[in-house]
């Protein structure tokens, strides 16, 4: 360099300033796309960090590693996932069965119905059996997933003065609705989403007619 000539300045990485929740949000988010993208081999905390626009160091700053931050990620989604469905039944008013059909139709439509999620869930179910933390918060997901139907169920069998299994009905709608939620993200030529929805109804006028196995035989409540 010629002598006397300015030094030319050091080129860094221009990181954006943003509130520490602003900042921890942008760094899940991140997360969950490096996961649905390259898995959780693939993912790393310097990969997460450029995503979210933020220094690998602010990443240790809020997340205790990477274990951490894919744990905190699966809390995430499941707590949205359980807001928009909040807002679903809200949206549907007082009565159970709008409100359960409500919550089946949701789940056959944007936000929830999402192929691309697919590889960030599989990430999570693949940890549930050798991670502790992860298997607490999949337990807690699921629980509160399954009492939301439960509820609607038992209020459907309130009104119509019928008995019903309300655990085990809601245990079965679970089952299919996630079979045929994981089947049509795997291959959705399979079916569309439309006829999904529909054996789903089937099994909500099933509940709600005189065919429903879970429905204790014989018994009808009396005044």
């Amino acid at each position: 360099m010629a002598r006397g000539a300015a030094a030319r300045p050091v080129s860094r990485p221009k990181y954006t300033r943003d509130l520490p929740e602003e900042r921890r949000r942008k760094l899940i988010e991140a997360a969950m796309r490096c996961l649905a993208e390259r898995g959780l081999a693939g993912t790393s905390v310097r990969e997460i960090a450029v995503r979210a626009d933020v220094s690998p160091g602010l990443v240790g700053h809020h997340f205790a590693g990477k274990e951490d931050l894919v744990a905190q990620t699966y809390d995430y989604v499941g707590t949205n996932f359980g807001k928009i469905l909040d807002d679903v039944l809200e949206t549907a008013g007082d009565d159970p069965e709008d409100r359960l059909r409500a919550f089946v139709d949701a789940s056959f439509r944007p936000p929830i119905l999402d192929s691309d999620l697919l590889a960030v869930w599989i990430t999570f179910w693949s940890l549930v059996r050798t991670d502790a933390r992860i298997h607490t918060i999949h337990r807690g997901i699921y629980a509160d997933y399954r009492r939301r139907l439960e509820s609607l169920i038992a209020a459907i069998a309130e009104r119509r003065r019928i008995v019903i299994e309300a655990r085990l009905a809601a245990l079965s709608l679970t089952a299919m609705l996630d079979g045929l939620w994981l089947e049509w993200c795997l291959d959705p030529s399979a079916f569309t989403a439309e006829e999904a929805c529909r054996a789903a109804q089937g099994w909500v006028d099933g509940l709600i007619g005189e065919g429903f196995p879970g429905r204790l035989p014989g018994r009808r409540k009396t005044a």
